[in-house]
């Protein structure tokens, strides 16, 4: 620390003053930087990876520019969908219902086929929570008695899983009102495709928020969860209906775009593969006697770390920014190491063990396939963790955990890879990568073998156009609630220091509309504007 100070006041003369300076260049970064130009200031961005948008990036596959991160979100509130508005970008429903992948039911618990089999998602469920539990394509998916289980929740004290002395974890929650026939074969597969977590290492209030206290003040979840529904159906948002995911219109990466150019257009900067190395208060005056500023920073160019998943690291002569207001929007590690340099706040705030994510694996492939056609698992389809098979001796087909239909889930893609490639062209994306299991490890073969299991359609390699693998190993840590408590005190204790804030995945919990209403917040609270 004395050796940035020194450091730093080496540098003071020709310190780069801005009026805020935002470190992390993805969606939260990126959202940060915008509402702080829309106030007014000029900010400056770092990102010490060498492109910003972080989760929602693109490429080119066969000729297409898609998403290879994030391709939609889960609609929360009115930060992300205003913020689209005002960008000029348009939202859009995905197009076609969703599948779920399932094992067997156990014996004498429902009519169903005896191997692995496909279902539509149910009508009125929010992330497979039921507004109606014996509704009958809830009924078909968890079965007779587990439908019955799940009615009691209507005669529960709206206490039951609500309490501060209940288990916090989304499972427990939904265990504890409905049972275990709807956590397992409707909320633990569709959470664990979005958020590649199990919903017990998930805090409840961070992936469905509101929904404990609305229970509780309803008397039932199930009447929790037809509250939200109905409430979405209100909106006129681009992603009505029973829809609970909305996309950018030509693909999320845009948002991403318009993010920056809007940064840029309106005096800001953006600097790829710079990186803050420090944080300390600045002290003194400046050459007239009158003005002292709250922060310095040191930066310096970066270069790849060991891997694509480690943090880049420094590599060149460093630099000084003088700033008010500074915005940590980068990974937990970063962040926490820079936080280090704030005085008061105690070393415990900042000594946290982030939880690990999943090892993300998608495979992107386009080919010539009549047989997708007629949309055989609609926009896509989740898998049930292989776990979950009633009868060990029925194992799953497939290895994917997902598999989304993008061609036809978002109309624009088939438009664009028909417009270059012909007719019978589609885009199908495969997705790896569960909680506690080895990195997996996926070619053109294995996903060829997953899409005929899963679709019934087979395609042969020679029928491919392009394909690509994308990793983003360790990129969505789980929440868990003794994490999110964590978190939260850090916040706290960070609330009183004039001029930082912390935002970003690790502390606003993972999904677009969690990240950027968090990143609004803090923008807000940096120039004295009430929370977005």
């Amino acid at each position: 620390m004395a050796e940035h100070a020194q450091h730093a006041e080496g540098h003071k003369a020709t310190a780069q003053r801005w009026d805020a300076l935002v470190v992390g260049g993805g969606i939260a970064g990126l959202t940060a930087a915008w509402d702080l130009v829309r106030a007014g200031l000029r900010p400056l961005l770092i990102e010490a990876r060498g492109y910003t948008g972080g989760l929602v990036a693109a490429g080119p596959i066969a000729g297409v520019r898609m998403d290879l991160g994030a391709e939609g979100f889960v609609v929360r509130g009115q930060a992300a969908t205003s913020m689209l508005a005002e960008l000029g970008l348009r939202t859009a429903a995905p197009h076609g219902r969703p599948r779920l992948f399932l094992p067997p039911l156990a014996p004498g618990d429902g009519k169903e086929p005896s191997g692995w089999a496909l279902h539509r998602f149910p009508d009125d469920a929010y992330l497979g929570i039921p507004a109606d539990p014996l509704a009958s394509d809830v009924v078909a998916i968890i079965g007779e008695a587990a439908a019955r289980r799940a009615t009691q929740d209507a005669d529960l004290p709206g206490t039951v899983g609500t309490g501060p002395e209940d288990p916090a974890d989304l499972a427990s929650f939904v265990s504890a009102r409905m049972g275990t026939g709807v956590l397992d074969r409707l909320v633990r597969p569709i959470v664990a495709g979005i958020h590649s977590a199990d919903p017990a290492n998930l805090a409840a209030d961070v992936v469905v928020p509101g929904l404990r206290r609305a229970t509780a003040e309803l008397g039932s979840l199930s009447a929790a969860v037809a509250a939200v529904l109905e409430r979405r159906r209100a909106r006129r948002d681009g992603a009505g209906g029973r829809s609970v995911d909305a996309a950018v219109e030509g693909g999320l990466f845009r948002l991403a775009d318009a993010l920056r150019e809007a940064i840029e257009a309106g005096g800001g900067s953006v600097r790829t593969r710079t990186g803050a190395q420090w944080l300390r208060p600045a002290g003194g005056e400046d050459s007239e006697g009158g003005y002292r500023s709250a922060w310095w920073v040191g930066i310096a160019p970066t270069r790849r770390g060991p891997t694509p998943s480690d943090e880049p690291v420094p590599d060149g002569a460093e630099e000084v920014v003088d700033t008010d207001r500074v915005i940590l929007a980068c990974s937990a590690r970063a962040a926490l190491r820079l936080l280090r340099g704030v005085p008061g706040l105690p070393a415990s705030a900042t000594d946290l063990t982030v939880p690990v994510g999943a090892p993300i694996a998608r495979f992107t492939l386009v080919a010539r396939a009549p047989g997708l056609g007629g949309e055989p698992v609609g926009s896509g389809l989740l898998v049930a963790p292989a776990e979950q098979a009633a009868s060990h001796e029925v194992s799953c087909p497939a290895r994917a955990k997902a598999l989304s239909h993008l061609s036809a889930k978002w109309p624009w893609v088939g438009e664009e890879l028909r417009a270059l490639h012909g007719p019978d062209v589609h885009a199908l994306r495969l997705s790896y990568g569960r909680p506690g299991r080895p990195r997996p490890e996926v070619d053109l073969s294995v996903a060829l073998a997953d899409v005929a299991a899963l679709t019934g359609v087979r395609i042969e390699p020679e029928a491919v156009i392009d394909h690509m693998l994308v990793r983003w190993d360790g990129t969505l840590p789980p929440v868990t609630p003794a994490y999110r408590k964590r978190t939260t005190r850090l916040e706290e204790l960070l609330a009183p220091v004039a001029g930082v804030e912390v935002t970003g995945a690790w502390v606003a919990g993972t999904g677009i509309a969690a990240v950027v209403g968090h990143a609004r917040a803090a923008a807000g609270r940096l120039v004295g504007s009430p929370d977005e």
